[in-house]
């Protein structure tokens, strides 16, 4: 035998069986980026996420299941990865997670990336392999205004559901939708969002409402949780906006320990107005919104200010809550509203608002842990300056007719100043407005005791308003003012006839 040709030989085959093994590597590694477990019948590698659910789909005697559902490779969806309930035969729990790191679900859809459609007891977790922070991305790209385009939808009857530390991001343009969309045909309860990054999907693309929910007549969304989120870049320039949007056919959510924030100065293109916690269902009551923390370029109100340095007018509601009556007290508590450098410089009347309470529904506001409004110390921590004369800064509206009891609220190192010296800044802090309904203004701090000027206007304005008043009542119903703490109030106001009022009642029983 020739020895050179068979060491020629043998070097050949040796390459081509490497070859061949790169290959089937290469091949299994390119159809594996989703491996269920534990199923019935769909145990197996998929492509892509929607490949897995529908063979979940598929197969639906799944009782008693512990289905897992591992992202071991990036995915592009597109279509829909929608899973669907099953009435009998269920599982009893399926998990998504992945199992290594910096892996995302991806998609450009004009409809829902993920779609729980009637699915209960899903857990999304973005850890990997369920440890550590935040991981895995899961962004929808559209930018469609087509209803129900979405990252994550909850439809259907989807129940006891929960994602959490995950990337979510979307750039959806439809007014009735959200990056996370709690849709009609429900009910949707019970369901949890905790622990995520949400934020736009491009910083010039940024979707209407981060979350939104909408159920149907005798069906509410109900009972679900929004905890220890991050909110950030999540308000469009151009059009009206919100963080949190809970419109018709939703009761008793709890929005706690969330953060929201940008992270550069925000430069608004058109004049809109911007909401980032916002319910005003016209059928469900009972709310709590405790804990939350509202400003910044950081989480928990941290960095530098939220700056908007645009000359549109854009009014701004830190908390907006509207509720008919019925149900328990609705319950705002320990939130943080600060860091703000605000600018309205146009010519409407464009108010900035801490929190408003408005509808017929009952709402304790501050009765167990005060919401901090600026800071008990200092001065300027947040700033409005404004061009035109009837803008206000408001920390408390009371606009409704339901039993309000505001107590314990702090508010102080709040400024206000005027570009134009005719049209000066306005600033109250408790107002209670021209509306029927009992209310309880009691205990609450106004100013700082240890730093002058706390609360203060600064423009030396020669014309126009420029009243800086603590508690403001003016309505009727039944008002009790007591054991207040107000002071350190300053205007520069140099006008005959403007006002610094530490209680200023015209209300007519």
């Amino acid at each position: 035998m020739d020895t050179q040709k068979y060491s020629v030989m043998k070097r050949i085959i040796s390459l081509l069986v490497a070859l061949a093994l790169a290959v089937g590597v290469f091949v299994q590694s390119a159809n594996a980026q989703v491996t269920v477990t534990g199923s019935t019948g769909a145990n197996a590698t998929y492509t892509t996420l929607k490949l897995a659910f529908d063979a979940i789909n598929t197969n639906t005697n799944q009782n008693g299941n512990n289905i897992v559902i591992t992202i071991t490779a990036s995915t592009t969806e597109t279509a829909s990865a929608s899973l669907t309930g099953q009435a009998t035969n269920a599982w009893t729990s399926l998990k998504i997670y992945p199992t290594t790191t910096g892996l995302s679900i991806s998609g450009n859809l004009a409809a829902p990336l993920i779609d729980l459609s009637g699915a209960d007891n899903v857990t999304i977790d973005g850890r990997v392999n369920q440890t550590g922070n935040a991981d895995l991305i899961i962004t929808n790209t559209s930018t469609a205004i087509t209803a129900g385009t979405s990252t994550i939808r909850f439809i259907s009857g989807a129940i006891n559901n929960t994602v959490k530390y995950c990337t979510i991001t979307g750039s959806e343009m439809a007014t009735a939708s959200g990056v996370i969309f709690f849709s009609d045909s429900g009910p949707n309860s019970n369901n949890t969002i905790q622990y995520n990054n949400i934020t736009c999907a491009a910083d010039g693309s940024r979707p209407l409402n981060a979350i939104y929910s909408a159920g149907a007549s005798g069906s509410n969304n109900s009972t679900n949780t929004i905890s220890n989120n991050k909110f950030y870049d999540f308000l469009n320039r151009g059009v009206a906006s919100n963080g949190i949007y809970l419109a018709n056919y939703n009761s008793n959510w709890t929005i706690s320990g969330n953060s929201f924030y940008e992270t550069a100065s925000f430069i608004p293109s058109a004049a809109v107005a911007y909401n980032i916690i916002n319910i005003l269902p016209s059928t469900g009551t009972t709310f709590t919104i405790q804990g939350n923390y509202i400003g910044g370029s950081a989480a928990s109100c941290g960095g530098t200010a939220w700056t908007k340095t645009s000359a549109q007018d854009n009014a701004f509601k830190a908390i907006y809550l509207s509720t008919p009556t019925g149900g328990t007290a609705s319950s705002i508590q320990g939130n943080f509203i600060q860091n703000f450098d605000y600018s309205n410089l146009g010519s409407a009347t464009t108010n900035w608002t801490a929190i408003e309470v408005a509808g017929a529904g009952d709402v304790n506001v501050g009765t167990a842990t005060g919401n901090t409004i600026g800071a008990s110390t200092g001065n300027d921590n947040i700033k409005f300056n404004r061009a035109y004369h009837q803008s206000q800064f408001l920390g408390i509206s009371i606009s409704g007719t339901g039993t309000v009891d505001c107590e314990k609220n702090i508010f102080g190192s709040i400024s206000a100043a005027a570009v134009v010296l005719t049209t000066g800044p306005s600033i109250c802090l408790i107002s209670k407005g021209g509306s029927a309904g009992n209310t309880t203004i009691s205990n609450n701090s106004i100013g700082s005791l240890t730093t002058a000027q706390s609360i203060r206007a600064t423009t030396a304005i020669t014309a126009g308003t420029g009243d800086v008043i603590g508690i403001n009542s003016n309505g009727t119903g039944t008002v009790t003012i007591s054991g207040n703490t107000v002071t350190n109030l300053y205007n520069n106001a140099a006008t005959y006839g403007r006002y610094t009022q530490g209680i200023y009642c015209n209300t007519v029983a």
